[in-house]
C-alpha cells in the first residue's frame, strides 16, 4: 500500500514539537528565552518590531533649603526606540513519488521520515545555529548573529534593514561604536549611554582567566534590575571551554540539559558561578576579527531574561506560524516530486546589550 504526500505531511505536523525541542536544547539560548517566556507569537503590522530603551531617568530632583525654592518639573526625554527584523527563510526539501509509491506500512513511512524531513531540518538548525554564534550560516544570512565581527541582513531590500551589525563588539564600553538593533552605541559620536556589551581579554587562562571572566559576568550581572537576575549563559569555543575545565579544581559537576523527545547526550555544561557554560561547536573563530578571532578563543555571556524572541503569521496552512512550520505537499510541475517547506519566520533582539558580555583569550593556555 503506497504512501500519500498528505499523510508524510501530517507525520510532520504530529512530529514538528518534537523537532522545535530538538532545537532549543541544541541552541540554550533559544531555550533560555522560551523557558522564562519571552517568546511573543505576533502577527506584526509593519516589517518589523520596536523597542524602547531608557538610557536616563524620567523627571528631576529639586532641593528645598529655605522652602521658597522653584522645584524643576518635566520629563527628560532620555528613551530611544530600537527596532528588530525577523527574516523569513523556507527551507525545501522534494520526496520522489516513487518513495512514497513503493512504501508499505509504517515502517517504510518511518524511512521517509528519517531520510528526507529529519535530515532537511537538522540541516536547517545547524545552519542557524552557525549564523546566530558565528554569523557564517549558509544560506540563511539574515537571521540575527552574535558577532559584532559580522553582519547580517534580515530584509534584503529595506534600506534602512540592511547589512545590520553583530550584536557583541570586542571593545571596551568608549571604543565601541558600531550600530546595533538602529542604535548607536556609547562610543560612537551621538552613542546612547549604556548602549553596549560588556568585555574583557584573557592573557592567559593560567595567569587570568577565570578573574577575567568572573569580572565581566558581575559587570553584566549588576545591570538592570535585581529581578532580571543574573548572567545565567555562557557559550564558548571548545579550546576555551576545555581550558577552563582543566584550570577547575579536582572535582567538576557535569550537567546535562534533557527533553522527552531529544537525545539526552546532545549538550553537556558546567557551572560558572550562576551560569552555565555551554561548549558551543558553532563558534567558528575563523569567522572573527581581532581581538577574538587569530585563535584567541570567544566566549559569550547572556543574561537571556533581556533577550527576546517573536514570529510573524499565524496562518497553518498559508504563510505558517514562523517557527520552523511545516507546509505542502506541493506537487512540482512535470516531476514526479512532492515538495515541503519549513518556514521560520523569526526574529531576536536584546533590550538591555549592558546586562550580556563577551570574554576573548580562553585559548591561550
Amino acid at each position: 500500500m503506497a504512501i500519500s504526500p498528505d499523510v508524510v505531511a501530517t507525520a510532520l505536523q504530529d512530529l514538528a514539537p518534537g523537532y522545535s525541542e530538538l532545537f532549543s536544547l541544541y541552541h540554550p539560548i533559544l531555550e533560555r528565552v522560551v523557558k522564562r517566556g519571552n517568546m511573543d507569537r505576533a502577527t506584526l503590522k509593519g516589517p518589523y518590531r520596536e523597542f524602547v530603551t531608557v538610557s536616563g531617568g524620567p523627571g528631576t530632583v529639586t532641593q528645598v533649603a529655605t522652602g521658597s525654592e522653584i522645584i524643576a518639573g518635566g520629563r527628560t526625554q532620555s528613551s530611544q526606540r530600537g527596532s528588530a527584523y525577523a527574516p523569513r527563510l523556507i527551507y525545501a526539501f522534494d520526496v520522489p513519488g516513487k518513495d512514497m509509491a513503493e512504501a508499505n506500512g509504517e515502517n517504510d513511512l518511518a524511512k521517509i521520515i528519517k531520510n528526507y524531513p529529519e535530515l532537511a531540518l537538522s540541516d536547517f538548525h545547524e545552519r542557524v545555529s552557525n549564523q546566530i554564534a558565528s554569523g557564517n550560516g549558509a544560506g540563511v544570512g539574515g537571521f540575527l548573529t552574535l558577532n559584532g565581527d559580522a553582519q547580517y541582513s534580515p530584509s534584503p531590500g529595506l534600506a534602512t534593514a540592511t547589512n545590520r551589525q553583530g550584536v557583541f563588539e570586542f571593545a571596551g564600553s568608549a571604543a565601541q561604536n558600531d550600530t546595533v538593533f538602529g542604535l548607536a552605541k556609547q562610543g560612537a559620536a551621538g552613542g546612547i549611554n549604556g548602549w553596549y556589551n560588556q568585555y574583557g581579554q584573557i592573557s592567559s587562562f593560567a595567569t587570568d582567566g577565570r578573574q577575567t571572566m568572573r569580572q565581566v559576568y558581575y559587570a553584566a550581572s549588576r545591570q538592570g534590575s535585581m529581578a532580571s537576575g543574573p548572567v545565567d549563559l555562557l557559550l564558548g569555543d571548545e579550546v576555551s571551554y576545555l581550558n577552563y575545565i582543566d584550570d577547575l579544581d579536582d572535582q567538576v559537576r557535569v550537567m546535562k540539559i534533557d527533553g522527552d523527545k531529544a537525545p539526552k547526550a546532545i549538550r553537556q555544561g558546567i557551572p560558572f558561578l550562576e551560569a552555565d557554560f555551554f561548549l558551543e561547536e558553532s563558534i567558528n573563530l575563523a569567522q572573527f576579527g581581532a581581538p577574538g578571532g587569530g585563535n584567541l578563543g570567544v566566549i559569550y555571556m547572556l543574561k537571556t531574561d533581556t533577550w527576546h524572541m517573536y514570529t510573524l503569521g499565524h496562518d497553518s496552512n498559508m504563510e505558517t506560524k514562523g517557527d520552523f512550520a511545516v507546509r505542502g505537499p506541493i506537487r512540482i510541475p512535470e516531476q514526479d516530486m512532492w515538495r515541503y517547506e519549513y518556514v521560520l519566520n523569526m526574529g531576536l533582539y536584546c533590550d538591555q546589550l549592558r546586562a550580556n558580555g563577551v570574554v576573548v583569550g580562553g585559548t591561550v593556555p
